[in-house]
């Protein structure tokens, strides 16, 4: 048998994955598109004579087709679950594949990307979805509309780098002008700038120009008529704009200065952070539009700056917005010109080396369950108190959770010097917006290390220490993010504290200053502090002859040992920025807006090398909220590809999305936080709500269990069970219930007044009466489900097993409430099938069932309408595996009803959207900040 996995055979796999990408059938690929064994052994013969393939016989040609299959289906579940999904609207891809020339940009930019330390699977990935995006854009659109996507990434997950994978790919295939729109803060357009030519332009076959601050009148060399946009031209040329209406006109009018040239043009325009500035906060029923968003929006569209139609167009206009929160207001509006993402919506992978918000902060309660990190650290209101005092008063004292930030990060800083780490150490310091405040805090941080004795500092760097390293262990780090993919050996261990000692002794060796320059106004760097306050106030070099701002060395200029900052701030640290080795961070809100809040979170990204040692102090208020934006952006990822399994296109995404539980939550409180109740339009499709957290009370617990027995008895007698399915044979099954019997049931439930959506089952039993008398959803399907072992509850229908869970080990959690994280096996949700009489494909389905396809196989076998109530009974002595980390045994005071409620996202076209009065209960964002009066000046 040959060993298919040999280089001889790259070029036959090139092939075959050509010939997938132009969307050949693999039954065509079997003959090389020749269409029986003669024309393919004909085909093989001519490509080892013409093109010096390796000699394979028909039989081995369709083993390697077999294997290639094989390893596209099996990329197509790592795209499911690394994260990865595309809805797209009307209109087929184009031909492109990835370019193969050694020489072409991409080929150069996945070099460069392998040799800076990115894993070869990982830029596999970045590949696969950059040719995704890249066959839904269009090279000439003199005929059509503009070409309008969405890409949804994470904060702080390398955006950048598929950003520019993107441009590399586009311009092998012919675009030859890309337009990066880039936030409001010109130090960051800067940063992105440099960034990206440093990125592309690489000595190949063709030459990147970067252009800047484009108007009516550029520099010298960056007219549009001195400029090479002919077909044959080598030439790629792009820009990074600010998002202000000064620039986008100048940007508009420079594209429009040659006419000649702009027929040549093939733009891609790439929206960085495209929530930010640019959206339409306009009532859009009305003709004002915000100067920004109408500008961006004429770009686009081929107008000029002033709205007007110009008779020349653009030989392509592709506009993709990026950003990692969508939810709040990029889907707002979906006029004939707006930009809405029309042609598709995409999400990007994450890494099983990402922190994001999911990982820090858990999740609970879907198909993923993340305990969280236990590297959150709470502030109390004695603290922030605290820091009020020194933001009005200049106060000199320290509250104690920012001492114990602080003295963390200088054992931070040592430990990662004593690993020969070669980059920056960062501190994190955002309490306020206001520069006033900022100059205060960064006052009383230095004067308060400066106050203490070295000997002093040390001891209390030994007890912060100490105490930390013992909490978060590595164990604990392993088995709260079990799906990490760095081996044990790679995963540095934290040392003693003896053997950082001398290095912290040299961090106070040397009060905290800000960046010192030289006699040549260069960057001088020392081994002590850099105190760095990042606002725009502070543009310019002190009297001292220092820099205050934050500014990194490059790393052509990188000193030893690694130099550490303390970075103070406000606006230009909560989006875009990135803190480079951000391992402290102590954080009070300023705003209460989700998508704002999410920016803000720095802490989120790659922290390879240091992965025990990132710490975060924030409020308990803050914990709660992010906690609700990991379920959040978790939800709605996972109804991209629900809609994608579906096949639904984006034109159904944004009102979906806008008015699913929890976005619609987020915008009811923005608009209406004075109101306990407000009439809203609602869409609870395609939801799947458990109870995972319960009042450990005796009279509460016994009431459901009553409550169940009655709901149970209303039923009648179950169906009959069926052997076919085997995921049946330890539950009883209802069909074809009145939701009268389960509204009842859900009111009588005594729910814990956290459990989000059944925390206002009122406006969800309201929604589901005028969804079912419109026969949008069937009667109910109910199940009690039971496992194969163990004790019995006695039903009124007969005996079923109990189930086991055991309750989530988690810090501030009091023992009144237990919490299990997940209650559901997803093999519960088709329970239901009666295979009976159904199709091979369904059989086979549920035969070998993957909780990802749940929803496809109910479709399939014709459950899209039907909703779904499934039971359980938790034994209340339920034991943990012994010596976990993370999990406890259940101890609860009696047994345990939990249930899940499954409604079906329903059928292809379905509007599901009613209006109902929500109640707002336990509102995550009900105040403007953790301190009053911090937003900005």
């Amino acid at each position: 048998m040959s060993n298919f996995g040999l280089p001889e055979y790259d070029q036959h796999r090139e092939w075959i994955r050509n010939a997938r990408n132009r969307n050949m059938k693999w039954e065509e690929i079997d003959y090389a598109g020749r269409g029986n064994d003669e024309g393919l052994s004909e085909f093989l013969t001519q490509q080892s004579l013409l093109n010096f393939w390796k000699e394979v016989s028909c039989s081995e040609w369709k083993e390697l087709v077999r294997l290639q299959k094989e390893a596209e289906e099996q990329t197509q579940v790592i795209d499911y679950l690394s994260g990865q999904a595309m809805i797209m609207g009307e209109g087929e891809d184009n031909d492109v594949t990835v370019p193969a020339d050694p020489q072409s940009a991409w080929q150069l930019y996945r070099k460069k990307l392998i040799k800076g330390g990115f894993k070869e699977e990982i830029v596999d990935e970045m590949e696969r979805t950059t040719l995704k995006i890249l066959k839904r854009l269009s090279s000439d659109t003199t005929e059509m509309k503009p070409v309008k996507g969405l890409v949804i990434g994470n904060v702080q997950s390398g955006k950048t780098a598929n950003m520019a994978a993107l441009m590399a790919m586009a311009a092998d295939w012919g675009w030859n002008m890309f337009i990066v729109l880039s936030g409001t803060i010109e130090n960051l357009r800067q940063q992105t700038q440099n960034r990206l030519l440093n990125d592309l332009n690489c000595q190949g076959n063709l030459n990147w120009n970067g252009l800047e601050h484009l108007s009516k009148k550029p520099m010298l060399g960056q007219r549009t008529q001195d400029l090479h946009f002919d077909k044959t031209s080598k030439q790629r040329y792009f820009t990074v704009c600010l998002k202000n209406p000064g620039r986008l006109r100048g940007l508009i009018q420079w594209l429009q200065s040659d006419g000649n040239k702009q027929k040549q043009m093939k733009i891609l325009v790439i929206d960085d952070e495209a929530d930010q500035a640019g959206i339409n906060t306009a009532n859009v029923n009305s003709s004002t539009i915000k100067t920004i968003n109408r500008l961006i929006r004429d770009l686009v569209n081929g107008k000029n700056e002033k709205s007007q139609e110009i008779s020349n167009k653009y030989k392509a206009m592709n506009y993709i917005g990026y950003t990692a929160t969508p939810y709040a207001n990029i889907l707002n509006e979906a006029g004939e010109d707006s930009l809405y993402p029309r042609n598709f919506i995409s999400t990007l992978s994450v890494s099983k080396e990402y922190f994001g918000p999911q990982q820090i902060f858990g999740f609970e309660g879907g198909d993923y369950d993340y305990d969280g990190l236990d590297i959150v650290r709470i502030i109390d209101e004695d603290d922030l108190q605290a820091i009020k005092e020194i933001h009005e008063e200049g106060s000199p004292y320290v509250p104690l959770a920012l001492q114990d930030a602080i003295c963390w990060f200088l054992c931070g800083v040592a430990c990662m010097r004593i690993w020969g780490y070669g980059k920056p150490v960062s501190m994190l310091i955002h309490t306020s917006q206001k520069t006033d405040h900022h100059q205060n805090i960064a006052e009383a941080v230095r004067d308060w290390i400066v106050s203490k004795d070295v000997d002093e500092m040390i001891r209390r760097c030994e007890k912060v220490w100490n105490t930390e390293t013992s909490q978060f262990t590595f164990e604990k780090f392993r088995e709260q993010y079990p799906q990490y993919d760095r081996k044990d050996e790679e995963i540095n261990r934290y040392p003693s504290f003896e053997d950082i000692r001398k290095e912290i002794t040299i961090l106070l060796s040397k009060e905290p200053t800000n960046i010192p320059l030289d006699e040549d106004d260069e960057f001088a760097y020392h081994e002590g502090i850099h105190m760095c306050i990042d606002n725009c106030k502070n543009n310019g070099i002190t009297d001292d002859g220092m820099y205050v701002r934050l500014a990194y060395p490059t790393a052509d200029n990188m000193p030893t040992p690694a130099p550490a900052f303390i970075v103070v701030g406000g606006a230009t640290l909560s989006r875009g920025l990135t803190i480079e080795g951000l391992i402290s961070t102590f954080f009070l809100r300023s705003v209460s807006q989700a998508d704002t809040l999410m920016q803000m979170g720095r802490w989120f990204g790659y922290r390879k090398g240091y992965e025990l040692l990132p710490r975060l102090w924030i409020t308990s208020k803050t914990n709660d909220q992010f906690k609700f934006l990991a379920a959040l952006d978790q939800e709605l990822r996972d109804e991209i590809h629900e809609m994608d399994t579906l096949g639904k296109s984006p034109a159904n995404y944004g009102p979906r999305v806008k008015n699913t539980p929890k976005a619609s939550f987020i915008r009811i409180t923005a608009k209406n936080r004075m109101q306990s109740a407000q009439a809203t339009d609602m869409d609870f499709s395609g939801s799947f709500n458990q109870t995972y957290l319960f009042d450990n009370d005796v009279a509460a617990l016994k009431h459901n269990i009553v409550e169940t027995e009655k709901f149970i008895a209303s039923l009648g007698q179950p169906e009959e069970r069926k052997e076919c399915n085997q995921h049946a044979e330890n539950t009883f099954i209802w069909r074809n219930v009145e939701f009268s019997l389960v509204k009842k049931y859900l009111e009588e439930y005594k729910f814990n007044s956290r459990l989000g959506v059944f925390n206002d089952i009122a406006s969800v039993i309201a929604w589901i009466e005028k969804i079912s008398a419109e026969g949008k959803l069937e009667n109910w399907n109910i199940i009690l489900a039971g496992k194969g072992s163990g004790s019995v509850w006695n039903s009124p229908v007969g005996p079923v097993k109990k189930v086991s869970r055991t309750r989530k080990k988690l810090k501030n959690e009091s023992d009144t409430v237990i919490n299990i994280g997940v209650l559901r096996d997803p093999k519960d949700i088709i329970a239901d099938i009666d295979l009976e009489g159904q199709p091979q494909e369904i059989v086979s389905k549920v035969k070998d069932f993957k909780s990802k396809y749940a929803k496809e196989i109910r479709s399939l076998a014709g459950l899209d309408s039907t909703p779904q109530l499934i039971v359980y009974v938790i034994d209340k002595d339920s034991k943990a595996v012994k010596g976990s980390d993370t999990r406890e045994d259940l101890n609860s005071v009696e047994d345990i009803v939990g249930i899940c409620m499954n409604i079906p996202g329903g059928k292809r076209g379905t509007d599901y959207t009613a209006t109902v009065s929500i109640h707002m209960q336990n509102n995550p964002f009900d105040d403007e900040g953790d301190l009053e009066g911090t937003n900005e000046n």
